[in-house]
């Protein structure tokens, strides 16, 4: 039920849920009369730019949350974000800058229809925590779909140079991370905070659930994400080794051409080979059987390798 015309609900198991946002000048100026607590709050929301976290004990005993959380951002765009500015207690639960249409699947009435459900505005506020680690889970899957086809792309082809590209999934990895993290702090806080009654709501035990597996899967994509780098790496480290075995084979083959050469193109007046009349022909038989012999010896040596061998394309077994 709404009141007074207000974006106040009133919910009911007797709490309430006000949602408002910066431009509400008049109801948030209600609020800091009524409540100590609000105003000093409020004092710090407007500025707030990050994800921030505080337990303040009431006055007429036990504590309320406070604080503002980064639940919606670009990862393309490091200064777009979505900040949620949150007050709870057990009666009341103030949200500012509630975007419910990103969050949430369905509407405000339907929002409401699930708040009646909940017995306090604690276990109000965990509903909205589950919608939003649903949207996480969501991110990650089509981080996970983005990740696959990397690694598909490794094993198939292997170009050698998807170092940006794995850089690029790293980033977004830490991103998905950031936004984690803090909502798993503030169940943590939320325990601090009302212990063994939160630890009995089915909202905090599902959101308890949904943090654990958001952690775990962004925990396996990241030891895969390190593993790509390092074949990535091993990969660049082999081929520039291949690269630098085939030109100092390539070096030591032309060797014997490239000295013979350097000496019969002295200009010296007298040197006898020019007188030869076969020279020319035992020039080349010289150069070619140096390089011939280089060439089998280098081979006895094993130091050939594959680079005198052609690249073979190999299919892939299917599993």
């Amino acid at each position: 039920m709404k009141e007074d015309g207000r974006k106040v609900y009133k919910i009911q198991h007797g709490w309430t849920w006000i949602d408002l946002d910066f431009n509400d000048e008049d109801e948030i100026s209600r609020l800091q009369n009524e409540s100590d607590e609000f105003g000093l709050w409020m004092k710090n929301a407007k500025n707030i730019e990050s994800t921030s976290l505080a337990i303040l004990a009431l006055e007429k005993g036990g504590a309320s949350l406070v604080g503002s959380l980064n639940y919606l951002c670009d990862p393309q765009n490091a200064d777009s974000y979505e900040l949620l500015h949150f007050y709870i207690s057990n009666d009341v639960l103030i949200t500012i800058d509630l975007d419910i249409d990103s969050i949430f699947n369905y509407h405000r009435e339907k929002l409401i229809k699930q708040f009646n459900k909940c017995e306090n505005a604690i276990e109000g506020f965990l509903l909205i925590i589950g919608e939003v680690l649903n949207n996480f889970l969501d991110g990650i899957d089509d981080f996970e779909e983005k990740l696959l086809k990397l690694e598909k792309k490794i094993r198939t082809r292997n170009p050698g140079n998807l170092l940006e590209e794995i850089f690029e999934c790293r980033s977004e990895m830490l991103f998905l991370k950031q936004l984690a993290i803090p909502v798993e702090e503030m169940l943590l806080a939320m325990q601090e905070a009302y212990l063994d009654r939160v630890e009995k709501m089915d909202t905090y035990r599902k959101a308890v659930i949904r943090v654990e597996r958001t952690m775990k899967l962004l925990y396996h994509y990241d030891n895969q994400i390190e593993t790509l780098l390092n074949i990535n790496m091993n990969v660049y480290s082999y081929r520039g080794n291949e690269i630098i075995k085939a030109l100092t084979v390539f070096t030591v083959l032309v060797t014997p051409i490239t000295v013979l050469g350097a000496l019969w193109g002295m200009n010296f007046k007298y040197m006898p080979e020019f007188n030869w009349k076969y020279g020319y022909a035992l020039a080349w038989g010289v150069i070619l059987l140096s390089t011939g012999l280089i060439y089998w010896w280098l081979h006895e040596k094993g130091w050939t390798g594959d680079v005198m061998k052609g690249r073979k394309k190999k299919r892939l077994r299917k599993y």
